[in-house]
């Protein structure tokens, strides 16, 4: 096992800052370019704002709350917080004012640390039921009336650092233990309230410890990766933000998530996380640009994936083209995957997917071009990842094989269970559901159902209170016909139904883009678009080949387009782009009902 020889991350950090003193910590836009900034600088500014805090009122186990999209501010407030002793949690950009107002006063949060006005305008409609709070700070301008309760984070910024910072911050390190608390990080919500997990130093410091011991991922090779997954999520804190400061890595910032395509080229991460959603769209953008380019362009490409498709085989089999096979995929690579590549920054070594299934066929397809996307699977409760598929053992459909030092077994209902030394402390303030969440010896109820094949490797096939039971008692995993519809064509999202139910049925959203792609008269509005033949006959087209992918229980009978996508907003998706399966079927109950109108 490699060890870190921290036994939490305050101590970790520390150490980076001296180690990796000339290193890039940070890379983000500053007028209109990226410039880099060391863990030097960094540093600095991570305790002039620790000593900010400590001189306002900061005490030991204190609670503080960022609220930003990813961005420096986001570390220095996150770092100097932790480096002051408190413990550090964040609330997606999205969530309403009333969840969010939930969650500070369940955490009985003293500071918060706003991204622009559009936040603070959200937290001071509900600033009398904020009773906790004493400090909100503002990364961008604002304007507010209260100057004492709203104040610029520059005032941290500006605060002069002493001896004593770095007496009492070095203190601070000492004093805390394995077992206290980092971080309290909500559960997206799809299922009701969201809870608190307390994730703790022993969490971090061994989950970081086995995922370097379990993966044969060059990490020396890896210089920066590419932030733009919400901080507030369990994967992105401890994947693109705890363990690269944690081995003096460097974070690259998206300017924004619809500036992520332009910012790859620029940044050129060797490493980029994301959830499923995002490989899909750009599956379904490489798949339109194909389909519209010109036949010699199309034919180029389809040759390109067929060759890339026969060595996608062989190195799944651990073997190498030889020959004029190998001929042929290094003239392919020249022409069409070094293109498709370049896009992405030229340096990518690898694309790590997890939060939600991401189908076995588009990982197929982006390995047919030459780029590996490794699979894994954890939750927020287990500190992010559980298993994992490496360079040189995966399996597409699958999320790799477990961790060491965490053990994996499946309950008789399929529920997987998990222990280990990256298995959450609490959920704060829940003694009974935290007591709920645990079997008599000692696994962790994950909620999610899986099953092993006989080489190790763990498939998930749905949540366990998700599947879909048909009035004929056939169990159904809506999570598989949704994969299966939403293959990266025109169906962007599908929500599939039919719990106590004779068939399944579904509701679609469309891409805007391939939608515009298939319809002539482009001055129609969206609604009429939908409804135009060419659409409707590709929707059929794509629900009828997931159909036959599909056994005839779980086929999809009847469909009805939704004339919008699911969003964060209307509260039917989480931040995530998890689909809040019981928002949908409750929101959209009367249409579920007509597509079984005389058939019950």
């Amino acid at each position: 096992m490699k060890k870190l020889d921290f036994n939490n991350l305050n101590k970790l950090f520390l150490a980076n800052f001296e180690k990796y003193t000339d290193a890039t910590a940070l890379m983000y836009k500053q007028n209109g370019k990226y410039v880099e900034e060391s863990y030097n600088t960094m540093a600095n500014k991570v305790l002039r704002v620790a000593q900010g805090l400590l001189n306002d009122g900061l005490e030991f186990r204190d609670r503080t709350v960022v609220v930003s999209f990813n961005r420096p501010e986001w570390a220095y407030a996150d770092l100097a917080a932790l480096l002051g002793g408190a413990i550090t949690s964040a609330i997606y950009t999205s969530t309403l004012a009333d969840e969010s107002a939930y969650i500070l006063n369940d955490l009985e949060a003293k500071f918060l640390f706003l991204e622009n006005q559009q936040q603070l305008d959200k937290f001071l409609s509900v600033k009398e039921k904020l009773t906790s709070l004493k400090r909100i700070y503002m990364f961008d301008d604002f304007r507010a009336d209260d100057a004492n309760f709203v104040r610029p984070f520059s005032d941290l910024l500006n605060t002069p650092i002493s001896y004593t910072t770095r007496s009492t911050i070095a203190e601070t390190a000492n004093r805390i233990t394995p077992a206290d608390a980092v971080t309290i990080i909500y559960t997206s919500g799809t299922t009701g309230t969201p809870k608190g997990a307390v994730l703790t130093h022993n969490n971090y410091i061994r989950n970081m410890e086995m995922v370097l011991s379990h993966s044969d991922i060059n990490l020396d090779a890896v210089k920066r990766n590419l932030s733009f997954l919400p901080l507030a999520h369990a994967l992105e804190k401890f994947a693109g933000y705890y363990a690269m400061v944690g081995l003096g890595k460097t974070i690259a910032y998206a300017e924004s998530m619809e500036t992520i395509v332009a910012n790859l080229p620029e940044v050129q991460p060797d490493l980029v996380a994301a959830v499923p959603r995002v490989f899909e769209k750009i599956y379904t953008r490489v798949k339109l640009g194909v389909s519209t380019g010109s036949p010699i362009k199309r034919w180029l490409f389809n040759w390109a994936l067929m060759v890339g498709g026969k060595v996608s085989i062989l190195r799944q089999q651990k073997q190498n083209p030889k020959g004029f096979l190998k001929f042929q995929h290094n003239i392919a690579d020249k022409l069409i995957y070094s293109k498709i590549k370049a896009r992405f920054g030229g340096k990518i070594r690898y694309f790590v997917s997890g939060g939600a299934p991401l189908s076995a066929d588009i990982m197929r397809f982006f390995h047919s071009l030459d780029i590996l996307i490794l699979e894994g699977w954890g939750f927020t409760e287990g500190t992010a990842p559980v298993t994992i598929n490496s360079p040189s053992l995966y399996k597409f459909g699958t999320v790799g094989t477990t961790l060491p030092d965490c053990e994996v077994k499946i309950a008789e209902d399929g529920e997987i269970l998990v222990k280990g030394p990256n298995i959450f402390k609490e959920y704060w303030n829940r003694p009974q559901d935290t007591a709920d969440s645990f079997t008599t010896d000692d696994f962790y109820k994950t909620g999610d159902i899986g099953e092993f094949d006989n080489e190790g490797y763990l498939k998930i096939t749905d949540r366990k209170k998700q599947l879909i039971i048909t009035s004929g008692g056939k169990n159904v995993a809506p999570a598989a016909i949704q994969n299966q519809l939403a293959q990266g064509g025109i169906i962007e999202m599908a929500h599939a139904h039919g719990d106590k139910r004779k068939y399944i049925t579904a509701l679609l959203t469309l891409d805007p883009t391939v939608v515009d792609s298939v319809v002539d008269d482009k001055t129609l509005t969206f609604d009429d678009k939908i409804k135009d033949p060419k659409v409707i006959a590709r929707i059929e087209q794509e629900i009828g080949k997931a159909n036959k992918n599909l056994p005839p229980y779980m086929t999809v009978k009847y469909y009805r387009v939704l004339p919008k996508s699911f969003t964060i907003e209307d509260d039917e998706i989480t931040s995530t782009m998890k689909l809040k399966r019981n928002v949908i079927e409750k929101k959209y109950k009367a249409i579920f009902d007509g597509m079984y109108e005389g058939e019950e």
